[in-house]
This record gives structure tokens, sequence and C-alpha cells, in this order.
């Protein structure tokens, strides 16, 4: 029985995200999500979605959005474009979080308030019974900040936006979100001397 408690078993793909930390990051991974709301031990995350960033460019080819179910509900009979997001596909969270892991491999992460996105993802690895998220990660309201020489200001993305004369997208959707956190990130990146 112990010896059980002690060899875990962890699934393959966590072995894999584990072990992609014996060598160096060689892409940035931009993430954006949609929660249900801002208590990190309440609430969950309802979509996912990232782009990575390699050499100064966004690979927009190389970027995924997944929508998450988080319990069995028999959706209501209504055909009506106003409830069109009932019908995206969605995915457990436990495969969302699969998919992500995959993809993330060792990168480093960027995100807007991105120690809020980290915990949401710890704590659903918790509930999977799996350690934390371990990239290093670079928040965009931070580097914000350090250009402005200011001290823990809250900039929303269209503050941080109009200030740096970055264009933004039309923010329909957490993968708009990604494109314009990279967008910010690789022009404030320079600024900074991040490599």
């Amino acid at each position: 029985m112990l010896s059980k408690l002690f060899n875990k078993e962890y699934p393959e793909f966590w072995k894999k995200y584990t072990d992609s930390f014996k060598n160096p990051a060689t892409k940035y991974v931009v993430i954006s999500m949609e929660t249900s709301g801002l208590d990190t031990e309440k609430d969950v995350i309802m979509s996912i979605a990232a782009t990575s960033v390699i050499d100064n460019r966004i690979i927009i080819k190389d970027s995924f959005e997944i929508f998450i179910i988080h319990k069995r509900h028999t959706e209501l009979d209504i055909d009506n474009e106003f409830i069109s997001v009932s019908k995206i596909e969605k995915v457990f969270e436990n495969n969302a979080v699969e998919t992500l892991l995959n993809y993330l491999s060792n990168s480093i992460l960027i995100g807007h308030r991105i120690d809020f996105d980290i915990e949401m993802l710890n704590e659903a690895l918790s509930r999977m019974k799996l350690g934390n998220i371990r990239n290093e990660a670079f928040d965009i309201e931070a580097m914000f900040n350090k250009i402005k020489d200011t001290n823990e200001k809250k900039y929303s993305l269209e503050e941080m936006s109009k200030s740096l004369n970055v264009a933004m997208s039309n923010r329909n959707s957490v993968a708009d979100d990604a494109y314009s956190i990279a967008l910010l990130f690789l022009k404030m990146k320079d600024k900074l001397g991040i490599k």
C-alpha cells in the first residue's frame, strides 16, 4: 500500500512536460484565459488560447483555442443565433490541460496578469493530482510598469496598446486577446532588452 503511495505512476504527458525542462526554452508562448470568475479556488477555466512567439515573430499557424466543459448537462433545445457559443465543441478540463501542457513544453509563458492564469492552471492540475506549472513567465503589465517607471499600477490591454501605439484586434475571443498580448510583448521586449 505504501509503495503505491510513494511510487505514483504519472501520466505520459506529465512526464514529457517535466522532462522538457532538462533543455533550455526555445520559444515564448502567449496565453490568455477566460474564467468563470476571479476566485482561484472556486472558479474554473472556461477557455484557453495560446500562440507561439519565435525569433520576434508571432506564429499564427502554431496557435490554438480550446473551450472547456465542466459538468454534464443537457442543453436547452433552443436554436437561437445568440446562443451559438453553446454549439462550440468543448472538451473536459483534463483534456484541455493535457493539450496545453503538450503545447507549452518548457517555453517561457507570456500573459496579462499571468500569475492569475498560472494559479488557475495549478488548481486544475491539483484536481488531476499533478504538480504545478514549471514555466518561467513574463507579465506584460509588469513590463509596462517598468517602461513607465510606475509601481504596481494596473493597466488594461487597451490602455497599454494606446500608450505604445499598438493596433488592437477586436477582442471577440481569448484568441484575439492572446494575439494582442503577443503584439504588446514584442513591442516591450525590445524596449526592455529581453532576448
